[in-house]
């Protein structure tokens, strides 16, 4: 079975780290290193010239090398030099404040900047960050009023910024909120944006000619303003849903069309924060796609997105153990990981991320790992942004990360020789079931769990097709185990 091999670690090193400036064992450079097994991490004291405090994107080469990374002020290669032409990236008043004067670094919410390979060009990067308007004292007031674009060429250790602080979007966006997922091409990105306080979304095409086209769509429920970037969105790694929360709100759920970048639906998730009001927090998808992480400060939950029911399925996979050092190291912003673990912000600027090792397994055996990985100077508020630089196209969307530990159950649609496509399906679904042995059953499920679809199938490197034309719009649960119950692979696939 061929997989997407372009772009294989592009997520592998992690920079964070500040305060370059004191010279102590407690401040310097960190690079948090996934080339080696469990993750190393390499540190320099002192050794930093950019503050990570609150923006941080990075990117590797396709062998895990650093090619360069930003802080929102400033662009620095693998050695923390600024790049020619790198420095004053989102310039202004908000820029002088945070870099110049208090050289923390830019912050425009989470994630509000990050970095992506031309299409077809190997040496061409763009990174897209968000800029802040700043309103002086006495009406002192600050807001997201654009996104810009920077661009970097790499040849060989040389790399050169081209442009700088090109303008996308001039409006008012919300603080964070910006995602990327593969067009269902494999190789175009759409890049999604929401405006402030505001249920309108703007999706950006980018090519291999930059930016070729700009979509609008309103659709789900408006956020409340006192909770703007404070939450966090995340697609799912296949790129089909969107997710969006914010701290003691429901959850929203999008459905999305890679092929022409609009949302298809939406629906909420209803959370039971108990008699606990949640003022941060985050979410992942684990890899497989099946479970949404939700961190609450003080909980973390696990939902099942097969579920018919999806808010029922809530459980609680972790609660704060109540370690201080020096502050609370509490759950909030998440990042998939390049080895498949699912990475938590233990808060505020402290020297901890928390772990979930196994996050494609139910409930408790996710294995959720308080203050899993320990760094040797404080993080900042910051853990880099990274989207899905494996997606594929929608008939081989390939693997999100490469597992390092085993899980009981086969992760997702993508493993095993699994593929269902298209996605969304018209009249045929086409069910690959490439290198699998014995006999299958394919299960296609409405969203109540009754049975719409089932047959079964033997022999080897098969493809069957199953007629869906007499089937009703909406989103429809497949599944594909042996005889003996084994699941295959496992997914959601949308009917028009």
């Amino acid at each position: 079975m061929s997989q997407n091999l372009i772009a294989q670690k592009e997520t592998n090193r992690w920079i964070i780290g500040h305060d370059y400036n004191i010279q102590d064992s407690l401040h310097g450079r960190v690079e948090i290193n996934f080339n080696s097994t469990p993750p190393s991490i390499e540190y320099r004291v002192g050794d930093i010239n950019m503050n990570m405090f609150g923006c941080n994107s990075s990117i590797s080469d396709s062998a895990g090398n650093l090619l360069f990374y930003s802080n929102g002020c400033d662009i620095a290669n693998q050695n923390g030099d600024i790049l020619l032409n790198g420095n004053d990236i989102n310039p202004g008043a908000y820029h002088d404040i945070l870099c110049d004067d208090i050289g923390r670094g830019y912050t425009a919410g989470y994630p509000s900047i990050m970095i992506l390979p031309v299409p077809e060009k190997d040496s061409i990067f763009y990174i897209f960050h968000k800029s802040v308007k700043y309103i002086p004292p006495p009406n002192e007031y600050a807001y997201v009023d654009r996104l810009l674009y920077s661009i970097v060429k790499v040849n060989g250790n040389k790399k050169i910024v081209l442009e700088k602080n090109m303008p996308v979007m001039v409006d008012s966006l919300s603080a964070g909120e910006m995602n990327a997922v593969k067009h269902a091409n494999g190789k175009d990105w759409w890049i999604i944006s929401s405006r402030r306080n505001s249920n309108q979304f703007y999706m950006f095409l980018f090519t291999k000619d930059g930016i070729v086209d700009t979509l609008t769509q309103t659709i789900g429920a408006i956020p409340p303003t006192d909770k703007e970037g404070y939450g966090q969105t995340t697609f799912s790694p296949d790129g089909s849903q969107m997710i969006r929360f914010y701290p003691h709100e429901p959850i929203g759920l999008y459905q999305f069309d890679r092929s022409t970048g609009l949302f298809t639906g939406f629906d909420t998730i209803h959370i039971d924060f108990g008699n606990f009001i949640s003022f941060d927090g985050g979410c992942a998808v684990s890899p497989n796609g099946r479970y949404l992480y939700i961190t609450a400060v003080t909980k973390v939950y696990q939902f099942d997105l097969f579920a018919s029911d999806i808010s029922s399925s809530q459980t609680t996979i972790a609660t704060w153990d109540g370690f201080v050092d020096p502050i609370a190291i509490a759950f909030w912003i998440c990042q998939l990981g390049p080895d498949c673990k699912i990475y938590v912000i233990g808060g505020g600027d402290t020297r901890y991320y928390h772990i979930i090792h196994n996050p494609d397994e139910l409930g408790l055996a996710c294995n959720f790992e308080q203050r899993g990985l320990v760094l040797p100077t404080p993080s900042g508020a910051s853990i880099p942004y990274f989207p899905n630089y494996r997606l594929g196209p929608i008939d081989n969307p390939g693997l999100p990360c490469t597992a390092t530990v085993a899980v009981s159950s086969p992760p997702g649609n993508r493993h095993l020789g699994v593929r269902v496509y298209p996605n969304p399906a018209g009249g045929q679904l086409t069910v690959a079931l490439e290198g699998t042995m014995g006999q299958k059953h394919i299960v296609l499920r409405n969203m109540y769990g009754q049975t719409v679809k089932q047959v079964y199938v033997t022999g080897q490197s098969e493809s069957y097709t199953l007629s869906v034309e007499d089937l009703v719009s909406g989103i429809y649960l497949w599944e594909v185990t042996t005889a003996s119950g084994v699941r295959l692979g496992a997914g959601k696939v949308i009917k028009e």
